[in-house]
Order: structure tokens, then C-alpha cells, then sequence
């Protein structure tokens, strides 16, 4: 993975970090659960470019940066501890067995690791499961959608609409249920 060089910018009464990068074909803003702003676009993007796009996206950025008032940042908590893991463990094997009969299926391994991004992954291949270790501090509502969430991979590989029809067949309100992850951040 490359490390981008980040120089910064001052824009109104913000802060933005960019780094113009050779592979990138569009300009792209992010704003990380610590409130960073960071932009990243191609070499031969001006300055003048850059400050055009912050203008037209301003709005935008300081609508993000009000909601994460009320963020709670999952990113600061330290790595879980033996006891913490094994009743993650526990809670997300209940949710497997559940779901292992009702879809009919097997899941061969799963784990628990810290991840940044993401709440799960599924190699479908290998049927096996990974699961953010920040599910320790979520509710057994969301933990149970994001267990299903990665069980449905095993079948529709993709976010399709057979994807969610599935979804939905065993969990009418998933909808609800990943709306709990709007009031946390894993950056």
C-alpha cells in the first residue's frame, strides 16, 4: 500500500490535508471519525481546481463534521482483552448457529480482528468470516444484522437486490438495525 504525502490547506476556517496522487482519476474528499478532511486527486489537478471542488462540496463537509458531534469514535478504544474476546466470540456464535439453520448452510471458520472500515468480510470460497473486534461495543441488534449481512455472502456475493431480498426474508427491519452504525465511527 502507498503512502500519500499529505500537505495541507487552509479553506475558510478549515483544515484540509490532499496529496496528489499519479492513480487517481477524480478528485476524492473523506472525512475520517477524528474530523480529518482529506482530499486526494490527480497530478495534474491546480490548486485553483481543488479550491472550485471544496467550494461546491462545502456544504456537504460541514454537514459531516455537525453529525460527528454526536459520533462516538470506536477507533480510540484499545484492543479488546482475552475475556472481551471470547463473549464477542460467544455472542456472534449464537448468531451463527441461528442462522446456519435457517439458511441451510455451514460456516467453516470465523474470527474476530480490528478493522478499520469495515464490520465483516466474507470469503465465500473458503467459508470463512471475519468480524470487526468494535462489534464488542455494539448492540446484540446490530451484531445479529451484521452476522446475517455476512452469512448472505455465502450465497449472493454482491450488494444486489437478490442480495438484500434475502436479507429481508429473515430480517424485515436490517434497515433499523445498521442505522446503529451512523452513531459510531471505526476511524
Amino acid at each position: 500500500m502507498i503512502k500519500l504525502r499529505y500537505k495541507t490547506l487552509q479553506f475558510k476556517d478549515l483544515t484540509i490535508y490532499y496529496a496528489k496522487y499519479r492513480k487517481n482519476r477524480n478528485i476524492r474528499l473523506t472525512i475520517d471519525g477524528k474530523g480529518l478532511i482529506k482530499l486526494t486527486c490527480p497530478y495534474y489537478v491546480a490548486d485553483f481546481e481543488i479550491l472550485d471542488f471544496l467550494y461546491e462540496k462545502e456544504d456537504w463537509i460541514r454537514k459531516v463534521l455537525s453529525k460527528q458531534d454526536d459520533t462516538i469514535n470506536l477507533s480510540d478504544n484499545p484492543k479488546l482483552k482475552a475475556k472481551q474476546k471470547r463473549e464477542l466470540l460467544s455472542r456472534i456464535s449464537n448468531y451463527i448457529e441461528k442462522y446456519e439453520v435457517l439458511l441451510n448452510t455451514k460456516v467453516e471458520k470465523y474470527s474476530i480482528r480490528k478493522m478499520k472500515t469495515l464490520w465483516g468480510s466474507c470469503s465465500f470460497r473458503e467459508r470463512t468470516i471475519r468480524f470487526n473486534s468494535m462489534l464488542y461495543y455494539m448492540s446484540d441488534y446490530f451484531l445479529e444484522y451484521i452476522v446475517l449481512h455476512e452469512m448472505a455472502h455465502l450465497f449472493v456475493h454482491n450488494h444486489s437486490k437478490k442480495f438484500y431480498d434475502l436479507i429481508i426474508k429473515y430480517m424485515p427491519d436490517y434497515k433499523k438495525r445498521w442505522a446503529e452504525h451512523k452513531k459510531v465511527s471505526l476511524r
